[in-house]
């Protein structure tokens, strides 16, 4: 199999422009959680069929299928893991916003033909094309214009508290970590995402200027 490819060169404003326009397209109503499984079907005209084994025994959540018909998911995080199950599903949309033309290229009938791709591409570059699924992934479950305001709401809650630990003179990246994972957890049943997720999309968007934690 042919693994010589360049991927395409994306900044994380890039993937959230498209991630963006996505939800423009597919999410008509803008209620959350974001139903990617129901934009897939429905939308996208996509199977979801559950893989028995795809995570124990070839360390894959999911793939899409070669003919971009389907997607196939780790049987047992579709049935027992909701939050990775859905992550998954945003994430090999990503492959299918990004990654189309390799897919298309290498067509790969099964998962054995796509461990055979993986395996034989260069290790950076593949772990662009997966950063790229994963960040087009969280952008998509946790939109930042509606982030930004959940978390807005709750540094405003989170103020009497926050206000008690820089009366002892900490700096703000010493309580920062405890704010954003007092919010995630928060936040959890909203985003039907893990705590995980959510912790990185906040942090991201501090890291972007976009969030400020006083």
């Amino acid at each position: 199999m042919d693994t010589s490819f360049t991927p395409p060169i994306l900044s994380y404003e890039d993937i959230n422009n498209h991630a963006m326009r996505f939800l423009k397209e597919h999410w008509v109503n803008e209620q959350l959680p974001v139903p990617i499984e129901e934009i897939i079907e429905f939308n996208l005209g996509l199977d979801i069929i559950p893989f028995p084994g795809l995570q124990r025994d070839f360390d894959i959540d999911g793939f899409i299928a070669g003919d971009l018909t389907c997607i196939y998911v780790d049987d047992f995080i579709f049935q027992h893991r909701p939050a990775r199950y859905r992550f998954t599903l945003a994430h090999e949309i990503g492959h299918l916003v990004f990654h189309k033309d390799l897919i298309e290229s290498i067509r790969p009938a099964g998962v054995s033909e796509w461990k055979d791709f993986i395996s034989g591409v260069d290790i950076e570059t593949y772990d662009w094309l997966e950063w790229q699924a994963y960040a087009f992934a969280g952008l998509l479950l946790v939109p930042r214009e509606h982030l930004l305001q959940h978390v807005k709401e709750h540094v405003k809650r989170l103020q009497s508290k926050i206000e008690v630990i820089k009366a002892k003179g900490l700096p703000r990246d010493s309580y920062q970590e405890y704010v954003i994972n007092a919010i995630a957890s928060k936040l959890i049943e909203i985003y039907d995402v893990s705590v995980d997720v959510l912790y990185k999309r906040i942090s991201k968007e501090i890291e972007k200027g976009n969030i400020l934690i006083p």
